[in-house]
């Protein structure tokens, strides 16, 4: 069950993001070879769009009946555009230029027809051009807006991949998120980010979590200061992105926060960020326990977990076994 106001995510801000024409060639430029004559209509912006209801669709090949927000034109779209006639071509000029139709990229190393070429400056369509192969071109572009325009969130905590997890340790300032991550790190585990470390939702149940980049390498630590990681452990003890898939709260049982554990599961609910739920683990902060092995301990359990080995279950079918034999040995 998730906590009340662990969703912190404000949907609102989803409608302000977007992505404008000329940072998309500014950051696809390189792997793609785009070239962009004219630059023409680099102000234009994509993200959310709906037109009489309907959702306009980001990144698509050539289609006229529904225009995506990119148009992807390659060696079977242009093929298709020389092979019509002038009144077919007008109509399919007209549809295009018309919608919701921001940036058009022709690929294969093909060239635009004079009238199509013309009608995309006069509605002020940036069409890049590029050699790579249009399903290269939709595939890359579908990626970087995918990124670009994801619902995000930054939370409070250190997040680490231990054994193979993104956990995110969270908890009061001062519990000793700090101190816990650089023990794991000194155990061979890698930081991610401290303390705000950025999600976005990538797909239905990926939060891929990364770092700010002026916080990149770096770990705050009570009494040491600022560390540099990278440069302590070396490159291996850093990991630039990481799916989110464990939360541990770190809780000093003084402040009253701390629900009583059950003996069999443990203190475990669901954390809700961005819409996904992430299972969530309590762990006390008291002077004996040694919390580097307790999460390490989570994390392999939360793995068995995953794969459908559920330990309290697994006891308390054992103990159930055990009582029937013990009252059949009765019985008889």
């Amino acid at each position: 069950m998730a906590r009340p106001g662990d969703d912190l995510f404000d949907d609102e801000s989803l409608a302000t993001r977007r992505v404008a024409v000329e940072t998309v060639f500014a950051r696809l430029k390189s792997s793609l070879g785009l070239h962009w004559p004219g630059e023409i209509g680099g102000q234009a912006t994509l993200g959310a769009t709906r037109i009489d209801g309907r959702r306009i669709p980001m990144v698509g090949y050539l289609n006229f009946i529904h225009p995506p927000q990119v148009q992807v034109i390659g060696e079977p779209e242009t093929a298709y555009l020389d092979s019509i006639d002038n009144a077919q071509l007008t109509h399919v000029l007209e549809r295009v230029t018309s919608g919701a139709t921001k940036l058009v990229v022709v690929a294969d190393g093909r060239s635009l027809i004079a009238p199509l070429r013309e009608a995309f400056e006069h509605a002020g369509i940036a069409v890049f051009e590029t050699a790579a192969s249009g399903h290269r071109a939709a595939y890359r572009l579908r990626h970087f807006l995918g990124e670009a325009l994801a619902r995000q969130i930054t939370v409070h905590g250190v997040f680490l991949e231990v054994l193979s997890i993104g956990l995110l340790l969270t908890g009061d300032p001062g519990v000793g998120k700090s101190e816990l991550a650089l023990e794991l790190i000194n155990r061979g585990h890698r930081l991610v980010a401290d303390d705000a470390p950025e999600f976005a939702l990538l797909g239905p149940d990926d939060l891929n979590g990364g770092c700010p980049p002026v916080l990149q390498d770096f770990l705050e630590v009570r009494g040491l200061g600022i560390l540099n990681i990278r440069a302590m452990f070396g490159e291996a003890a850093i990991k630039r992105r990481k799916q989110l898939g464990l939360i541990i709260r770190l809780v000093r049982p003084e402040s009253g926060t701390l629900d009583a554990p059950d003996r069999l599961t443990g203190t475990r609910t669901q954390r809700r960020i961005l819409d996904v739920d992430i299972p969530e683990i309590t762990l006390p902060v008291a002077v004996g326990h040694n919390l580097a092995v307790l999460v390490e301990a989570a994390c392999r359990d939360h793995l068995l977990r995953m794969q459908g080995h559920y330990s309290d279950e697994q006891f308390a079918t054992r103990q159930s076994q055990a009582m029937a034999a013990s009252a059949a040995a009765y019985e008889s």
